[in-house]
């Protein structure tokens, strides 16, 4: 059973909850939705009466979710029926598309061993996940054709640039982009952008209904590749993200089409710190297998010590061995890893997965990049793979050496 108590558990999920809300609006409105609905839940779960969030003022540090210890003495089915029931009720507030990636995004930001925890009580947000968009695809209204998909995306992407950079440039950076990548992807060899600089009247984009004959996964490659170089090409600052203004722009029932057909807006915006606390979490919990969990910590730390000198952001990437159960907080990344380049980031990522594969003997290598892919999960090596680390090759050099 999970070690935590009550207090920590609804403490712990209700901050969580109110610091997503807080970054989409502010933390004064998510004070008060949650207020709200643990107020409405009282009348069902009388505990949560003993559950007060407290706004802090202008200059004041206070722990804004304060519980009275009485919690305790609660059983703690009760606790995960409540607790699901909050979340539950707090995603359908959110909307479709944003109580989707509402229910990510606190799964994200709880630490691993409250995400356990949370999930034995009965909060599981990976079927709370399916569940959610289950019930969103029995609500469509329509079926949603390559061609209707292909506009919706490249005309909402149209609009945002417009809003940002400009018609003029708007034009040239969608209509080279579709120009260079048509030239791997061939069904952008349907897209047309109408230069609306100079035409009147017609729309922005048109699409070749001959698309529609297209298999769905090879358009949902192209539209995942486009979004990706533009995203990097604009690049995502406080002010301006392309990632969230797409979710916030696009149609719902179309968000849930693209998904459907392989876009994965997640992926894109995976920042790389969150990437490179994952990816090393990942090399200590494999090589944990082999050894011990310290050793394995200890192996890390040398080989970033080692490719220190090649690749300089390496040399402030550490694991804080007397903090690993904690999760990811114990992968010490520095914040301008940001400012480096996803292909330099890449490379240093490549060489170090490279040399643990080479450290270890021939029955250990055999299965380590695979425990790796599995461990790291499918969003994750995506991530990876998009900044150019190349895992089959690391497997095909594997083979090589044995």
């Amino acid at each position: 059973m999970p070690q935590l108590e009550n207090k920590e558990i609804l403490g712990r999920l209700l901050k969580s909850t109110i610091g997503v809300i807080g970054r989409r609006t502010s933390e004064a409105y998510a004070n008060v939705i949650i207020g709200n609905v643990l107020r409405d839940l009282s009348k069902k779960h009388e505990f949560l009466k003993y559950i007060e969030i407290r706004g802090a003022q202008s200059g004041e540090i206070i722990d804004i979710v304060d519980i009275k210890v009485d919690i305790e003495n609660v059983e703690l089915k009760k606790v995960g029926d409540a607790a699901r029931e909050f979340i539950e009720t707090v995603t359908q507030m959110m909307g479709k598309n944003a109580g989707y990636y509402f229910l990510r995004e606190i799964k994200e930001d709880l630490p691993s061993d409250y995400e356990k925890t949370i999930k034995e009580v009965g909060v599981d947000f990976d079927f709370l996940q399916l569940k959610f968009i289950t019930d969103i695809k029995q609500n469509f209204k329509f079926q949603i054709e390559n061609a209707d998909a292909l506009n919706h995306v490249m005309s909402t992407l149209f609009d945002i640039l417009d809003r940002e950079i400009g018609r003029d440039a708007a034009f040239k950076t969608l209509s080279e982009f579709v120009s260079r990548l048509s030239t791997k992807y061939e069904i952008l060899k349907y897209v047309k952008i109408n230069d609306v600089r100079a035409i009147r009247g017609v729309d922005v984009v048109n699409i070749n209904k001959d698309v529609n004959l297209v298999n769905p996964n090879k358009v949902g490659a192209a539209v995942q590749k486009l979004i990706q170089e533009l995203n990097t090409q604009l690049g995502e600052s406080d002010r301006f993200s392309l990632i969230e203004k797409l979710k916030n722009d696009l149609n719902d029932d179309y968000i849930f089409k693209l998904r459907e057909i392989g876009v994965d807006l997640d992926v894109i915006q995976l920042k790389q710190t969150l990437v490179v606390k994952h990816v090393f979490k990942a090399l200590v919990d494999i090589l944990s297998e082999y050894s011990t969990e310290s050793y394995a910590i200890l192996m890390v730390n040398n080989a970033l010590g080692k490719f220190g000198d090649t690749f300089e952001y390496m040399k402030y990437i550490r694991i804080d061995g007397i903090h690993f159960s904690e999760g990811l907080d114990a992968v010490i990344v520095p914040t301008d890893i940001e400012s480096v380049g996803g292909s330099d980031l890449g490379r240093g990522l490549q060489k170090i997965i490279e040399s643990f594969v080479q450290s270890l003997g021939e029955n250990a290598g055999r299965y380590f990049v695979e425990k790796f892919r599995e461990r790291l999960g499918k969003a994750y090596v995506l991530r990876i793979e998009e900044m150019g680390v190349n895992l089959h090759l690391i497997e095909l050099k594997r083979n090589l050496m044995w």
